[in-house]
This record gives C-alpha cells, sequence and structure tokens, in this order.
C-alpha cells in the first residue's frame, strides 16, 4: 500500500479514551504495511504550525512526540458537523479524512426508513414505529404484544425497555426490574418516552437452542481497495432467558467464536448457507446506505437476530463509530488498509 518513495503517516483521531487493544492492533498492522501511526484528541492540534502533540507505539511503549500533520486522519471521533466540534475539523481541513459523514450517527428510525426504499432490504426490517403518539404507539404494543421501546438516538442497549402484554396488564422490563402498568399508566409511559424521542420495535425471538437470547454483531468495513466486506461476525448471548437486550450492560453476556456458534445452532461451518446469507444481505446493505448517504464512511456494524425458521431480522444499523468487544485486529486490517488508499487517492469526493 505504500508508495515506496515515502512512509506514509495515519494519525487516528480519537475524543475520549478507548480500548488500548484497539490502539495497538491499529499500530501493528500499520506497521505491518510501512506507514507510521500515531493517535491524537482534538487538544493536541497546533494548527500555527501544523503540528500535533500525540502518541507513537516505539518498542512496545506508547510516547509522546510532536508530529507533522498526517497523510490521512483515521476519525474515531466522528463529530463533525457537531458545532462543539467544528473548530477541530475546521484546523484538519487540507487532510483527507476516512469518514466525511454529518453528526455522530443515523438515528435509528432514520436508518429504517431508508432501507425500506429497497424492495430486497425492506423484507428484513422488523416491524417499528417512530412514538409520535401515546394511541397510536398503544396500538402497536396491543397489535405485537410484545415490543421493545428504545432511544431513537441511543446504543448499547442503553435506556431500552422491553413491553410485554400480559393479561389486561402490561409488563414493563428495565433491563433490572419489572414493572406492572394499566392502560393508564402507559400511555402515560408512552408520553415520557416520546419527548425523549424513542422508538418501538416489535420483539423478535432470536435464541439459541437452548432458549438464550442473542444477537449477531456484523462488521462491515471498507478494505485497501475501496470495497466492502465483512470483517468479522461476533455472536453475544444474554445468559437469562427474561434479559433479551443482549447489549445492554445490564445484560451479563456471552460468547462464543463464530465458527463455534454455526455448529451449535445451525450444524454449520464457516462459509455455510446461514453465513453466506449473513454476508449476502449485509453487503448489500452497505452498498444501498452508502449510495443513500451524503459523504463518506467505511464502517457499519449491524445487529441481527435469526428467528427459528431462519429468518434474518435487523435490529439495529450503527454508522457512528462501530465497536467491538474482542476483535479489534478484525476491525484494525481493513481500516488502516482504507486509510492508506484515501491518503493515495486525493481524487476522492
Amino acid at each position: 500500500m505504500s508508495t515506496g518513495k515515502q512512509r506514509l503517516t495515519i494519525g487516528l483521531l480519537i475524543g475520549w479514551k478507548v480500548e488500548p487493544e484497539l490502539l495497538l492492533a491499529n499500530a501493528l498492522v500499520a506497521a505491518s504495511y510501512g506507514a507510521d501511526f500515531f493517535y491524537f484528541y482534538p487538544a493536541g492540534i497546533n494548527e500555527g504550525q501544523r503540528r500535533i502533540h500525540g502518541h507513537r507505539l516505539e518498542h512496545g511503549e506508547w510516547v509522546e512526540r510532536e508530529f507533522t500533520y498526517p497523510d490521512v486522519i483515521y476519525d474515531r471521533m466522528r463529530r463533525r458537523g457537531i458545532q462543539k466540534y467544528a473548530d477541530v475539523y475546521r484546523k484538519l481541513e487540507t487532510i483527507p479524512f476516512t469518514h466525511t459523514l454529518r453528526g455522530m450517527s443515523v438515528h435509528k428510525t432514520v436508518a429504517y426508513n431508508m432501507l425500506r426504499k429497497d424492495e430486497e432490504l425492506k423484507s428484513y426490517l422488523i416491524p417499528f414505529q417512530t412514538l409520535r403518539d401515546t394511541a397510536k404507539g398503544l396500538a402497536f404494543i396491543y397489535k405485537h404484544r410484545t415490543v421493545i421501546a428504545k432511544p431513537d438516538r441511543g446504543t448499547s442497549g442503553k435506556g431500552a425497555f422491553t413491553i410485554r402484554m400480559e393479561g389486561n396488564e402490561f409488563e414493563v422490563f428495565d433491563q433490572e426490574y419489572v414493572h406492572r402498568m394499566n392502560e393508564e399508566q402507559m400511555l402515560a409511559f408512552l408520553e415520557m418516552l416520546i419527548r425523549e424521542k424513542y422508538c418501538m420495535q416489535k420483539l423478535m425471538t432470536s435464541v439459541t437452542k437452548q432458549g438464550l437470547p442473542f444477537h449477531i454483531r456484523v462488521h462491515l468495513a471498507k478494505n485497501g481497495h475501496n470495497e466492502w466486506i465483512v470483517a468479522f461476525c461476533a455472536v453475544w448471548i444474554s445468559s437469562e432467558p427474561q434479559s433479551k437486550v443482549t447489549n445492554s450492560k445490564h445484560t451479563f453476556q456471552m460468547t462464543t467464536t463464530w465458527n463455534r456458534f454455526l455448529q451449535h445452532q445451525f450444524d454449520e461451518d464457516v462459509g455455510g448457507a446461514m453465513e453466506q446469507r449473513i454476508h449476502t444481505y449485509a453487503l448489500r446493505l452497505a452498498s444501498f446506505m452508502e449510495q443513500q448517504l451524503d459523504g463518506r464512511l467505511h464502517e457499519i456494524g449491524l445487529d441481527i437476530g435469526i428467528d427459528a425458521e431462519g429468518r434474518i431480522g435487523l435490529f439495529e444499523v450503527g454508522a457512528g463509530v462501530p465497536s467491538a468487544m474482542f476483535q479489534f485486529v478484525e476491525m484494525a486490517r481493513p481500516a488502516i488498509a482504507y486509510s492508506l488508499y484515501v491518503a493515495t487517492h486525493p481524487d476522492m469526493k
């Protein structure tokens, strides 16, 4: 990927502390491409001298150094277009960025409505509703009986509630406690959720053969040829059947290797029919979203479920800062390769 004339430099922009394993993975992958790498925070930018105070890996340790502006910025802060961060992006505007979308992410219902434009992708959507009216919200619960309410802008299961019809009552689980409500109380609860900008989604039953809820994270990334690939698939399993929100911090999560999950759940190996279906769907979604969005992105995180009939359902799309628990090298490999692609293709929009 390097031009052979000089070593390219990648600067990783972060706005807060990230996992040290992610930093290490990026530095090592960059070195394998013959590129230099450092990470920095917005406070480290010296616009007047076009230098940045950051950290570089030297002999296995992170060392503070002053750097000239890099050839490309791998943006893991992703706050372009937000007034609070406008000055950061202005100071670095002469440097190509890997990510140029405005805002922190794509809201859940914005993504769902976007995907409704494609007939094939629409079939993977789980019934949903943007909460704007209490009566319509109540009708949605009566229709689907078990739903999940979640912030339209939230991530990682924060603030999610599962709502289930139990006789004439509504059982609301906040990932810690169960609350029972009558219809009047539910209407008041929905009014509160409307003010907090929530959406609702039918609760899809995605459970293992042992009855434990699970979701699959599919991490899509652009590679060094500007092509979408599936960087990895990872499964997260709730240890308790009643904890349906498998990415919530209140849920004790378990995981296993992707191959073992496929073997135990679907009696297949990597490369089998189920994995191929997941990859085909995910890659089509990434390509479609890229066409719809105004700006460059190179990572998308999908959270999907699979029901008892083998149907894939989309829980959420993450186009902000998709995360991982263990797959840091798998994330770093395409991200670094794509960063170098951007650095060597100044004609990119």
